[in-house]
């Protein structure tokens, strides 16, 4: 059911009745008239749109305050949620890590690095083999197949197994040192660098 002709004109009246009213509370909502206006046309559009019967609402100039303002109201919080996001993942452009910053990172990552190796090294040969194909060397699983002579599912199961054992060993180590790591396959480039 779509809405008649009356209740479209009805629409159309309480528009141009009330746009300067409600022209006023977004203006006070701080917004600049040309969004506005386009907030108030939207409004109306999905009053069309939602099929509301305005002929049934005994106070229209207190229902299209009501809904504009609780418009602007989701529009600002959705705003404020959008920035939020964007400063979370936007870097801080006023910050500049000195060098010893610069260095204590680096070094870290040495670290790091030099510990997954430990354990990269208590893996299993074939599991061992495996990653350094995958990581190292780029081999898609089929190709890692071929190489090995292994089976596709064996190639999957030994990858699978050795980042699950990679996995549980480095939230140890995090754990004890309560500092986070770098990607894991990250850390594994940096780990087949030094070969």
């Amino acid at each position: 059911m779509s809405l008649g002709a009356g209740e479209l004109q009805m629409l159309y009246d309480l528009h141009g009745k009330h746009f300067d009213h409600l022209m006023n509370i977004g203006l006070r909502f701080g917004r600049s008239r040309e969004d506005i206006k386009d907030i108030i046309n939207q409004m109306f559009l999905d009053f069309i749109d939602q099929q509301v019967q305005l002929n049934t609402i005994s106070n229209h100039k207190a229902y299209l305050s009501i809904s504009f303002r609780r418009r602007l109201i989701d529009i600002d919080r959705e705003n404020k949620k959008q920035q939020q996001i964007l400063d979370m993942i936007t870097p801080d452009a006023a910050y500049e890590p000195g060098m010893d910053e610069k260095s204590d990172n680096a070094q870290d990552i040495v670290d790091r690095a030099k510990k997954i190796k430990l354990l990269y090294e208590k893996l299993p040969p074939r599991c061992q083999k495996v990653i350094q194909l995958k990581f190292y060397e780029g081999l898609t699983t089929e190709q890692i197949a071929k190489k090995t002579g292994l089976s596709v599912r064996s190639v999957y199961n030994n990858l699978f197994e050795a980042l699950k054992l990679l996995r549980i060993d480095i939230l140890h180590v995090q754990a004890a040192q309560r500092k986070s790591l770098s990607s894991l396959f990250f850390i594994i480039c940096l780990l087949f660098a030094g070969k």
